[in-house]
């Protein structure tokens, strides 16, 4: 009867750390500062609602995610926001660089402002 339950027991764990959680790890660059770290960027992920922002090394974590496809949005002021599909595998290593560049601003946007904040 004791090997039975430590049969049992056994086959609970190794089932439920099969389908553990995973994290995503990244570092995002600025292109504009020749790939320097972009400290303080948001990133997201798309599907989750989750969120973390870059650290001083323009290193991110996103933890406690599923396996599966996702789409992650990373955003910092200033610069474009970009999307990409990603797939987060099990038991894999999941890193992602990423790079942002300066957004545009064409002089009719900048004229359209302009004209608005005189009314």
């Amino acid at each position: 009867m004791k090997h039975l339950i430590f049969i049992a027991i056994l086959f609970i764990s190794v089932t439920s750390f099969a389908q553990s959680n995973t994290t995503l790890n990244g570092k995002l660059t600025d292109l504009e500062s020749n790939n320097a770290p972009l400290m303080y960027a948001k990133v997201m992920i798309k599907e989750t609602g989750i969120e973390t922002l870059s650290d001083e090394k323009g290193l991110f974590k996103l933890e406690d995610l599923q396996a599966g496809y996702y789409t992650l949005v990373y955003s910092f002021t200033g610069y474009e926001t970009k999307e990409v599909k990603i797939e987060v595998k099990h038991g894999k290593a999941n890193h992602i660089d990423l790079a942002l560049g300066a957004s545009t601003i064409s002089l009719e946007d900048l004229m359209l402002v302009m004209a608005s904040s005189d009314n």
